[in-house]
């Protein structure tokens, strides 16, 4: 197809798909990705196709479709600002997420000062999800094991809640 062939094609192909959506960047965006895909499947060898033009304003009414589905799938709320300053934001405040980072933290260090077969078995019981038993065949100890040192580290965690535990120097 000649150059000037192809501006006249792009400006009726983006006046058809100007016409049947309503936006006009989402024209654009359909019709850019409709010459990318006609493209790549021609890899520049345009004889494959009889009518790359047909075949351009097919993947064209395709892409509409497509955009027209996923519209209709989105909700719009439209509501003036005073409406939007009341709904709550659903992201923690900054004093709320610093709060919960001071408390990873701490737990980070109380952690770290358990001996090292409780604190695995508690990583593994409340992090990983593991049950005692699985736990045992994965350490190679017995479930009764497992209990006690799950009791050792959950010992060590209360003596650090009730002493308000804070090893940073």
């Amino acid at each position: 197809m000649p150059a000037e062939d192809i501006d006249e094609v792009d400006r009726r192909l983006q006046a058809h798909v100007r016409g049947r959506v309503g936006h006009r960047q989402d024209a654009e965006d359909i019709a850019q990705e409709s010459w990318a895909r006609i493209t790549a499947a021609t890899q520049g060898d345009r004889a494959a196709i009889d009518n790359v033009r047909g075949y351009l304003f097919r993947i064209a009414r395709n892409l509409i479709v497509d955009h027209r589905r996923r519209a209709a799938s989105t909700i719009e709320i439209k509501a003036d600002e005073a409406v939007l300053d009341r709904v709550a934001d659903p992201r923690p405040s900054p004093e709320s997420a610093l709060i919960t980072r001071d408390e990873l933290r701490r737990m980070d260090r109380i952690m770290a000062a358990m001996p090292a077969r409780p604190r695995e078995v508690f990583r593994l019981s409340r992090i990983e999800g593991l049950s005692f038993a699985e736990i045992g065949r994965k350490l190679g100890t017995s479930r009764q094991t497992v209990h006690e040192h799950m009791t050792r580290a959950l010992l060590a965690l209360q003596m650090a809640a009730d002493a308000d535990f804070d090893a940073e120097p």
